[in-house]
């Protein structure tokens, strides 16, 4: 039977943590994305051409839009989890009549919560830039929560794996990082050269920001079947690895 207060419980308590800080955890965000619009769109932008009919402003909205929620849910849930880890809290949830996948959900919903919150208020931000239309609303917040999701997921395993501060800071550092820049944020496929672009079409995040970029301007660079296909695989994968890492206890349980 599920335990719901349970559950409710550690989400609340998921989404209150970064709520009570968000100086730290939100305002950085909206600081950042009003620099890179102006810089990289409203500044230097008005000197490229357009991309797919749209100017160059437009194009790098859904990229950076994404590259916040990426980041967000990611950092929210690898820190959280590394926490409870380093502070001995750890022993509380898995001695607490939670299921794994209960848990799991738990921390993932805050995960997604603040990615939801960091993705609506970049929206909103770039409302002062652009006229705001949405292509397909429905298969924006879908992939909105869906991205979320993967890299809360991904955030939680990272965060069980590691076992210092230096060795937290590595995959969003060296490898998240890069991938999120190289995935077409500031840039068109078409406007690099063709090893790049083979390099580009193996980086999943592309197919999440041309995704992401087609629900809002409906232009695409990429074949989105093959893309939707990548965004659930690595859903259904990373989230279930991550209920068996905690079924096996996983980095936690001595």
């Amino acid at each position: 039977m599920a335990n719901l207060i349970g559950f409710y419980t550690l989400s609340k308590r998921e989404i209150l943590r970064f709520l009570k800080v968000w100086t730290q955890t939100i305002l950085p965000t909206w600081v950042t994305t009003l620099l890179y619009l102006f810089v990289f769109g409203f500044t230097i932008g008005k000197a490229l051409p357009e991309i797919g009919h749209v100017s160059y402003l437009e194009f790098i909205i859904p990229g950076i839009l994404m590259m916040g929620l990426i980041t967000t849910s990611y950092s929210n849930n690898s820190t959280s989890i590394f926490m409870f880890k380093w502070l001995n809290f750890i022993e509380g949830i898995l001695v607490a009549p939670l299921s794994y996948l209960e848990t799991v959900g738990a921390f993932i919903l805050g995960g997604v919560v603040r990615g939801l919150i960091i993705g609506a208020s970049v929206y909103i931000i770039s409302l002062f830039f652009y006229s705001g239309s949405i292509f397909n609303p429905i298969l924006f917040i879908s992939l909105m929560v869906i991205v979320s999701l993967i890299f809360s997921s991904l955030g939680l395993i990272t965060g069980l794996w590691a076992e210092d501060w230096d060795q937290l800071n590595i995959w969003s550092t060296f490898i998240l990082t890069p991938l999120i820049f190289l995935g077409g944020v500031f840039h068109s496929i078409t406007l690099v050269p063709e090893s790049l672009q083979i390099i580009t079409k193996i980086n999943p995040i592309f197919y999440m920001i041309d995704a992401l970029r087609y629900s809002m301007l409906g232009i695409s660079e990429s074949n989105l079947f093959v893309g939707f296909f990548i965004i659930g695989v690595l859903a259904v994968s990373l989230f279930s690895f991550t209920v068996y890492l905690f079924r096996i206890g996983y980095k936690v349980r001595k």
